[in-house]
């Protein structure tokens, strides 16, 4: 169906909105046209980019709904994704670039080897579930934090053979610091990780709250901050912060939606936050969010690359989609520009995944419209007025009942059968990948 809308699009070179008249075809930008602006009243940016999440069908028209027509999911398996990368160029989800599970040590963060973790101290083992995950068609390869230091470099190198990055959350290492990662070929930090480790040898994630205070409560030294950025940013490292996913877990940056996007579509994500709720310690989360907001700080006055991710829904009240709205606020607390904050989200993520998060003819017609100027006030890019997925105009509230419906669709039952075929495949094809 050939649609023309004439719009006031944000131009992601100059950083400023330029009226066009856009043809749609087919889900797809086939012209664009010089126009008149001074009629209109919203403001079209690209489709956004949550660049670290964790995406299920239950829940993924939620971020849809917040104007995410893109994710980056890092860990999963390729069974309980495949609903979405049958059909992720589908209206209402958003486009799936993924990791398989990730890749840990023994014992692993998240329990013995499982769909969504390989726990493993073999650098054999390690080896061929990367060749696994390329085979099933793996995006990247994601490492974790208690994986040692001789397996990571093995799995780095077997990834670059097979021309995939490798991305690592190392908050929890106490093998493996920033500048060692960077060493060894791994181009994404999660969460910053493995920066404060690269200062404060002896810090990890998982220390008490009392010996996490002795070593964080000063911050870190600048002037070494300073050094490691430059070198990390010489390598090619690119940061995704999460302010937002540490925020969460505080009591003085706690954020919540508006009424408007509560929706019985978060009734199982809310009830897993209230199991984990005691389980977070605010004034850990509230020294790890501002020692990481000092760290991309830095690393944007240095001029390093930093993409937006919210871990979406790791943690407590980590809302799918909309938290992304909080990340840009807090990118632009520490430092960035409303419309560099935009382009963590738009079109750097466009440049390192190939995803559509630009408006150009060819391109895929995703995007979002707003009722005010973001790049006055970044909290605008949360009032949405329309959502524009694969060429299909949603009101973000048919998103969100869409999301309610697969709710009843993906349920636990629904999720419960698909992990006994994926044990049953996984022991079957690859026994020794599933010790």
């Amino acid at each position: 169906m050939k649609q023309m809308e004439t719009l006031n699009v944000l131009n992601l070179e100059t950083g400023q909105f330029e009226g066009k008249t856009i043809t749609i075809n087919d889900g797809k930008v086939t012209e664009m046209m010089e126009a008149p602006i001074s009629h209109l009243r919203t403001y079209a940016l690209p489709g956004l980019v949550d660049n670290h999440c964790h995406i299920q069908p239950a829940y993924a028209p939620l971020f849809t709904a917040a104007g995410v027509t893109s994710v980056r999911n890092t860990a999963g398996n390729s069974l309980h994704l495949k609903p979405l990368k049958d059909h992720q160029y589908a209206s209402f989800s958003p486009t799936v670039f993924t990791a398989d599970r990730m890749i840990d040590g023994v014992p692993g963060l998240w329990g013995k080897t499982s769909s969504g973790s390989f726990s493993t101290q073999s650098k054999h083992d390690a080896i061929e579930e990367v060749k696994r995950q390329v085979d099933v068609g793996a995006s990247f390869i994601k490492v974790y934090g208690r994986l040692k230091r001789d397996v990571m470099e093995a799995v780095v190198n077997e990834a670059a053979k097979c021309k995939l990055d490798v991305s690592a959350d190392l908050l929890a290492s106490t093998d493996v610091d920033a500048r060692t990662a960077a060493k060894m070929g791994i181009r994404f930090l999660e969460h910053n990780s493995g920066i404060i480790q690269s200062l404060i040898p002896s810090w990890h994630s998982l220390l008490s709250d009392k010996e996490d205070r002795a070593l964080l409560e000063k911050g870190l030294d600048e002037d070494k901050l300073s050094t490691l950025c430059e070198e990390l940013i010489t390598a090619g490292v690119v940061i995704v912060p999460t302010l937002s996913l540490f925020a969460q877990g505080t009591k003085e940056s706690h954020w919540s939606i508006s009424t408007s996007v509560k929706t019985s579509a978060l009734t199982s994500l809310e009830e897993h936050w209230n199991y984990v709720r005691p389980y977070i310690q605010s004034s850990k989360q509230t020294r790890l969010l501002e020692v990481s907001k000092q760290i991309t700080t830095a690393y944007h006055e240095k001029g390093g690359t930093i993409l937006a991710g919210t871990d979406s829904p790791a943690g407590v009240d980590t809302y799918p989609g909309q938290l992304l709205h909080r990340e840009l606020q807090l990118l632009v607390q520490c430092g960035l520009s409303p419309f560099e904050a935009i382009q963590s989200a738009t079109s750097i993520p466009s440049k390192l995944f190939g995803l559509n998060s630009v408006c150009k003819v060819g391109g895929q017609a995703d995007l979002v419209i707003l009722k005010s100027n973001p790049l006055k006030d970044i909290s605008a890019t949360r009032l949405i007025e329309w959502v524009v997925k694969n060429g299909m105009w949603h009101r973000p509230e048919a998103l969100i009942a869409k999301a309610e419906q697969n709710q009843q669709k993906y349920n636990q039952a629904s999720y419960d059968k698909q992990e006994q075929v994926y044990y049953d495949y996984m022991n079957k094809q690859y026994p020794h990948l599933m010790k």
